[in-house]
């Protein structure tokens, strides 16, 4: 820390660039329907934002219209379309417009889905399996649960699970205007899963091994950001993991090529990229140096400022000018007061990052007041 004030002295007398991106996501909460979609969209526009990133793909269901998945109960009109109102509503404000979509997180309420053409219920074998062998398949979701819980996950590595997911962006991308495709939850739960039965026999016939037989205390130990000295085994094994996730990140980047159209490839991620690496097999910083993605949002959204230092500074020491151009700081106002997130965005402007995002609308949407230090921040 001691450092990081040194640093913040030093460069603190220089005047700040004006921001390229100031970006706000909106929860599905408020895609439901014209008069909430129209509240996010003209606070965007008045607090000096350019970019908006809409949640239009929640827990495997749709905030739009799809041939291919079910629409979401929460919407009250069925025959309303929150993202093409979104687009036309937001373009005709000066907004860039993103679809935010999930990926492989698919449920995390309390009961199932109801609708019984929903992926949860149609596919239970594309679901992930951790090393121990307990299926998301078979989680109860009204149990009690513990805070690392995130919900039910489509398994990356299950051989037709990307291509889903592949088909369904698709979609997307050719029936609407949107100026970019936001992909979120773009990695596995954590180092433990990646055992879906089915992906782990394609693995085992094209690798000749079963990572399930690998030491598991010592595939524990690469979650903090380090794998050297660990077996040529779980090297491939953690590879392979990898792979999986960054093919479909690839796999849009070709659609989106092929389409023509002028649309941003985004995804958010986790902060650390170390630990992003190393413990969700998302590999952000190589999709960045490969051209893969025109942008990483950082979920930067710690309340603490050492933390959110280290991500900082891993990024600034990891990535040259030109590819650090491309990540966008992202800050929460969900966890901490305007003010300490007000100081965050000017923390990453000093360190030279042009590009910031506020996570969420939604947090304080019924009190837009809260929102004041950090517009002031965001457009100085």
């Amino acid at each position: 820390m001691a450092a990081f004030f040194i640093a913040i002295t030093v460069i603190s007398g220089e005047e700040l660039e004006p921001l390229r991106i100031r970006g706000l996501w909106i929860v599905r909460d408020s895609m439901v329907d014209r008069e909430e979609i129209d509240a996010a969209l003209t606070f965007a526009q008045e607090s000096g934002f350019n970019h908006v990133f809409v949640q239009v793909r929640g827990r495997g269901d749709a905030y739009y219209n799809s041939l291919l998945v079910p629409k979401s109960p929460l919407i009250r009109d069925s025959r309303f379309d929150p993202l093409g109102y979104a687009v036309s509503r937001g373009h005709e404000l000066g907004l860039n417009v993103h679809a935010w979509v999930t990926t492989y997180l698919l449920w995390s309420a309390r009961t199932p889905p109801e609708t019984g053409s929903h992926a949860y219920r149609m596919h239970p074998e594309w679901l992930e399996v951790d090393a121990g062998g307990n299926a998301h398949r078979d989680i109860d979701l009204s149990a009690p649960r513990n805070n690392s819980f995130e919900g039910i996950f489509l398994s990356p590595v299950h051989p037709e699970v990307n291509s889903y997911l592949q088909t369904v962006f698709t979609e997307i991308l050719l029936n609407y205007s949107v100026d970019g495709l936001h992909l979120d939850y773009c990695r596995f739960p954590d180092l433990d899963h990646g055992y879906n039965e089915e992906g782990l026999g394609v693995f085992r016939k094209r690798h000749g091994f079963d990572p399930r037989d690998i030491n598991n205390a010592q595939n524990l130990s690469t979650g903090n950001g380090n794998e050297q000295g660990i077996s040529p085994e779980l090297e491939v094994w953690n590879d392979y993991r990898r792979r999986k996730i960054t093919d479909l990140m690839t796999a849009m980047h070709a659609v989106i090529t092929l389409s023509g159209k002028d649309v941003m490839l985004t995804a958010a991620v986790k902060p650390n990229a170390r630990v992003a690496r190393h413990k969700y097999y998302q590999d952000w910083l190589q999709w960045l140096r490969d051209g893969i993605l025109d942008y990483a949002l950082l979920m930067n959204y710690t309340p603490e400022l050492d933390e959110y230092m280290q991500s900082v500074t891993i990024v600034s020491d990891s990535l040259s000018e030109r590819f650090r151009s491309r990540v966008i700081m992202g800050v929460a106002t969900y966890n901490q007061d305007a003010q300490a997130t007000a100081e965050k965005i000017r923390v990453a402007r000093l360190y030279g990052f042009e590009a910031v995002c506020v996570f969420s609308y939604d947090s304080h949407k019924t009190n837009l007041a809260h929102f004041k230090p950090i517009l002031e921040m965001l457009n100085r």
